[in-house]
């Protein structure tokens, strides 16, 4: 069983009264130095910065990958929009006679790669060409990257062996808090309803997750699950687990702003680049500020495909 480390939404998490000296770090979180000292933390667990996100889903996840329970020896393995391939590549080592295929639009992977572990530049928002059927198709932080989830957890079930699973994991990127602090996140709110605004309009919205364990069902997935975390959005949780997600999930959120909100707001409403710069540079002043006291919410869904389907 995987030992989750973040609370569930029912957990209360218990805030530090310290100053904003990180003594972890040594370094004030309204430093500058601060992500340069996040990021040399992430080359210590032989990551670059923009695997981050992937070093937050395992530290949640106590160190695993994923949360089905696919047994010990799947000889299959899909990764949908694996980006830079840590994911496919890491599950690669982990199971040396598991088959792992990766796809993205991008060919951004690395070309040392563990043996059993093949990348395709493929659009999975289209028709999949795999013949071989997988026993998990796992996908990450695929909000905004899809027009018809519909479409693609039929795919997913389609191309699955029976009694295999399909995961879905993502972060949220809407703010909350239990005690009322976000609201003085304007900007930050204001970036969470204009993304939503603006991937509505673009056809690939970015807060669907809500729906996907009942199109799960729908596409013929039983067993559906889901299992959701709190991640706190800077360190000022008083618990030393949470406050270590924290730190990576700030420096995260903080290099991650511009690729949220730039291009999807100069080209789908319009907004001047000059104008999107001030909101986020407000936001970072907030997501900073450790009396703010926001958590975004981490999902992982998961259903499997009946022993005995119905395109068997």
């Amino acid at each position: 069983m995987v030992d989750i480390a973040a609370p569930d939404l029912h957990a209360h998490i218990e805030a530090d009264d310290a100053s904003d000296i990180d003594s972890a770090f040594g370094t004030s979180i309204e430093d500058g130095s601060f992500t340069t000292s996040i990021t040399s933390s992430v080359k210590n667990y032989t990551l670059k910065l923009t695997d981050q996100s992937h070093h937050i889903f395992r530290l949640i996840l106590g160190g695993a990958l994923y949360l089905s329970p696919i047994g010990n020896a799947p000889q299959s393995v899909l990764d949908l929009g694996t980006g830079t391939g840590i994911w496919a590549i890491e599950f690669a080592d982990e199971h040396p006679e598991t088959r792992v295929v990766g796809n993205d639009l991008s060919p951004i992977q690395p070309t040392w790669v563990p043996p059993n572990c093949t990348f395709f530049v493929d659009d999975f928002d289209k028709e999949w060409p795999y013949n071989t059927p997988f026993d998990l198709v796992h996908g990450r932080e695929l909000e905004g990257s899809v027009g018809d989830f519909d479409r693609l957890f039929q795919q997913a079930y389609e191309h699955l062996k029976p009694g295999g699973y399909l995961e879905m994991q993502t972060m949220e990127i809407f703010f909350y808090s239990d005690d009322g602090t976000h609201e003085k996140a304007i900007n930050c709110l204001e970036i969470n309803r204009l993304a939503r605004e603006a991937s509505a309009k673009f056809g690939k919205d970015i807060h669907t997750v809500n729906t996907w364990t009942d199109r799960m069902e729908k596409a013929g997935f039983k067993n559906v699950k889901q299992v959701t975390r709190k991640l706190p959005i800077s360190p000022w949780p008083k618990d030393p687990k949470m406050k270590e997600l924290g730190r990576f999930q700030l420096a995260n959120m903080l290099e991650a702003l511009d690729s949220y909100t730039l291009s999807l707001f100069t080209r789908v409403l319009g907004w001047k680049k000059e104008e999107v710069q001030v909101l986020n540079a407000g936001a970072r002043s907030e997501l900073k500020d450790r009396s703010i006291h926001m958590y975004c919410k981490v999902h992982f869904v998961y259903g499997q495909k009946p022993e005995s389907s119905r395109n068997d």
